[in-house]
């Protein structure tokens, strides 16, 4: 896991990997590195190379002021806390990767000082600060006025032969000429040095000396500057110390956790379900050593299960077939699972928690130790023996084997028979039969194989839980290129009868499997028909449940038309009384008549299913207050003659048959009764007429046309007074809806009803 960390830090955490102890501590483990793995997948992954240890740079005196390359070590660790903080916006939805990585502190202002001070080549910048560039500038300009003096000097006809060479140069950081020797005193300045063979005497000018001083001042100040500010930014970063070590820690874990991750990636892990209880339920599980060699898709998967039924697998089948490189996949992706890393197996597989994972594969033979390969594997059995319980999970390849065949299957069945009775967990290889008997025997116990192609003389590298397998030592023999008579000789002197007992424990395996098979499609198939008989209870009753209720809705809604009609009849009564006696008389009959029909539809309605359970009401008296089914609601009765009575329903007064009012619903939950001012339906197409216009929601172009067949129809019906519902809003509806009307010459007056009738949010014209 060490190399796939970028940093060494991260690559520390690696080393430290272990099994943990906690079942919420393997949960917690498991989900940050899946989500590490998702981040992976959409791109995040911090380049965290650059990542410093620099807790040690703090261990030394306080005072002492970093060097550039000290610097250049926090400067990478700012960064990277900067770039770390950039992708919180990615991990927002993984909540706790996302919580990890807000606990990087960004460190932008140590990053831009840097910046400030230093340039590509760890060069101090001019601008490092205001006095150095000022010191730089002032250096820069005497430098130019010492070298022009000096090649003016260069150029007097009266100097040159006094000169050794035609230029300049510098010594001790001070600008001086090559003069002969002999006219040393005929230069007036000052003697800086001489030349290996003394002929040229190095002369500073006496007319640069003040420059020259001046120089020598600057850059003394220079390197004081300097060192004021490395000796601030020291100071700067040690103030933040603990902020640095915090964040090393913290980047160090993701370092280590994206490590995680890209493995995670490459194996296509997933995150099983972990059980406090010993358990190993491994679906689609490939070994991953060899899925990093070869790649996911060329290791074959195999599922196995150990549980409290099944707690030891006897594993047999031919050399070659894959028997302990199985085993080993069992034993590395339990302790990646306890490590808490994704295993490369399906997310449905299950493991338990085991206090210790046992294994005893390989020859550990020693000519110095005077350990054979048997004493090695009964050194590791015996610690085995000795230490595993109910929560060890154990894996030994070849069990008993190394000595005498009859003795060491004994001595092998007698360590299976110790692990069962301590219910270990364990699986084991072997080519004794016994064992594959005393699997078939016991209970805890089962048979598992590696499948050979008997044909292609080839193993297949496949799992067959429940069944034993041949050894076949002979046909891999003789796939490996063994002499073929040997072959021949040796399948002479076997025999048959290994193989056709092999065979039969196959056989009632197989019949075995069958009637398990059986079993369990018959146990399948009850369920299944008791979970349909409940779900069609249940549909049954839910339909009744969706019947009642939308049998009480229909009720509500010709009740509420019931009142709108009332009301509309009651308003046009009061209309019609405006009129003249004729118009009056031809519009009341033939609006009495319409009326009267649709009251009488309604009523039947809701009659024939509001009456269901009802009471007939018994003496009624006036003031005494009754059901009336065909309004689903209480009134008081006002006034009671021959077969008829007179009530008041919320304030409306009307005449009912006396055979239409039952019984007061007093236990009943009572309903808000809903008292509508007029219909709110939109004009009915085939141009019946209506008294009221919904367009709310509508723009005015999508209104006009529902405005004229509206007065068309009313027009035609004999309707007067309408409403015309444009609702409040921004009053642009509104205002063009009135404009309209008032250039129609059909409308003869148009007002606005009070609030309680609907205010601005309505019109009312008459026509």
């Amino acid at each position: 896991m060490g190399r796939r960390c970028h940093s060494s830090l991260g690559a520390i955490l690696a080393d430290r990997l272990h099994p943990l102890a906690e079942l919420a501590q393997i949960q917690d483990s498991l989900k940050i590195k899946m989500q590490a793995q998702e981040a992976l997948q959409r791109g995040v992954e911090p380049q965290l190379a650059d990542l410093q240890d620099v807790a040690p740079l703090f261990e030394e005196s306080v005072g002492q002021v970093f060097s550039y390359e000290e610097f250049f070590l926090f400067y990478q660790n700012a960064v990277i806390s900067c770039i770390v903080q950039g992708y919180l916006e990615a991990v927002e939805d993984l909540p706790q990767l996302y919580r990890i990585m807000r606990k990087v502190v960004p460190m932008p202002a140590i990053r831009d000082r840097f910046q400030a001070i230093f340039d590509v080549e760890g060069e101090v910048k001019d601008t490092a600060s205001p006095e150095l560039a000022r010191l730089r500038k002032r250096a820069v300009s005497l430098r130019g006025n010492i070298i022009k003096t000096m090649n003016t000097l260069l150029a007097e006809q009266s100097m040159q032969v006094h000169l050794q060479d035609k230029f300049w140069t510098q010594r001790e950081d001070r600008y001086v000429l090559p003069v002969k020797e002999a006219a040393m005193n005929r230069v007036p300045g000052i003697v800086q040095g001489h030349s290996g063979s003394r002929s040229t005497i190095y002369v500073e000018p006496q007319s640069v000396v003040p420059h020259n001083n001046e120089l020598q001042l600057i850059k003394q100040d220079e390197k004081k500057e300097v060192f004021r500010i490395f000796t601030e930014f020291s100071q700067q970063i040690r103030s933040l110390q603990n902020q640095f070590i915090h964040n090393a820690s913290m980047l160090a874990e993701l370092d280590f956790l994206f490590a995680c991750a890209r493995l995670g990636v490459q194996l296509k892990s997933e995150a099983p379900q972990v059980d406090k209880q010993p358990t190993l339920e491994l679906r689609g599980a490939r070994h991953p050593l060899l899925s990093l060699k070869l790649g996911h898709n060329r290791v074959i998967p195999f599922d196995l299960q150990l549980d409290d039924r099944q707690r030891i697998v006897v594993l047999s089948g031919p050399n070659t077939g894959g028997k302990t490189v199985l085993m080993k996949a069992v034993g590395l992706i339990t302790l990646m699972l306890l490590s808490g890393l994704p295993i490369p197996a399906h997310d449905t597989s299950r493991i338990g928690l085991f206090d210790g994972v046992f294994a005893d594969i390989g020859d550990d033979q020693s000519i110095e130790s005077a350990l054979s390969t048997f004493s090695s594997h009964i050194a590791k059995n015996r610690v085995m023996l000795e230490n595993a319980g109910v929560n060890s999970l154990v894996l030994i390849d070849e069990i008993g084997a190394a000595t005498d065949p009859q003795q060491g299957s004994a001595l092998a069945q007698a360590m299976l028979e110790h692990f069962a009775h301590k219910g270990c967990r364990a699986v084991v290889t072997t080519h004794y039969t016994v064992l594959k008997i005393w699997a078939e025997q016991e209970e805890c116990a089962m048979n598992a194989s590696m499948h050979f192609d008997l044909e292609g003389l080839t193993p297949t590298y496949r799992f067959s839980p429940g069944f034993p397998g041949d050894s076949f030592a002979i046909e891999v023999a003789a796939s490996l290129g063994l002499d073929p008579e040997l072959i021949a000789r040796a399948e002479s002197l076997s025999g048959s009868q290994n193989r056709e007992f092999t065979e039969l424990l196959s056989k009632m395996q197989e019949e075995k499997r069958i009637l398990a098979r059986e079993s369990y499609e018959f146990r399948l198939k009850n369920r299944n028909l008791e979970a349909r008989l409940q779900e069609v209870e249940e549909r049954s009753q839910k339909l009744d449940e969706e019947l009642k209720a939308r049998k009480q809705k229909f009720i509500k809604e010709l009740q509420s038309e019931l009142i709108d009609r009332q009301k509309l009849y009651q308003k046009e009564l009061s209309e019609l009384k405006e009129l003249d006696k004729a118009e009056r008389k031809a519009i009341s009959e033939r609006k009495l008549r319409e009326t009267k029909e649709e009251l009488t539809t309604i009523r039947e309605q809701i009659i024939k299913d509001a009456i269901h359970n009802l009471k007939p009401a018994f003496n009624p008296r006036v003031g005494d207050r009754v059901w009336l089914a065909n309004f689903e609601a209480e009134a008081t009765i006002l006034k009671i003659w021959d077969n008829q009575v007179l009530v008041d329903m919320n304030g409306i007064s009307f005449q009912t048959p006396l055979d239409s009012v039952y019984e007061c619903k007093t236990a009943a939950p009572k309903e808000e009764s809903i008292v509508r001012i007029a219909s709110t339906a939109k004009p009915k197409a085939e141009g019946k007429a209506a008294f009221e216009l919904m367009l709310r929601g509508l723009t005015f172009d999508e209104a006009q046309p529902l405005i004229d067949e509206f007065l068309d129809s009313a027009v035609l019906a004999g309707l007067h007074r309408l409403r015309i519902i444009h609702g409040k809003g921004t009053g642009i509806l509104r205002s063009k809806t009135r404009d309209y009307l008032r250039r129609n010459r059909q409308i003869i007056s148009m007002e606005t009803p009070p609030p309680s009738e609907g205010g601005t949010g309505v019109t009312v014209v008459t026509i």
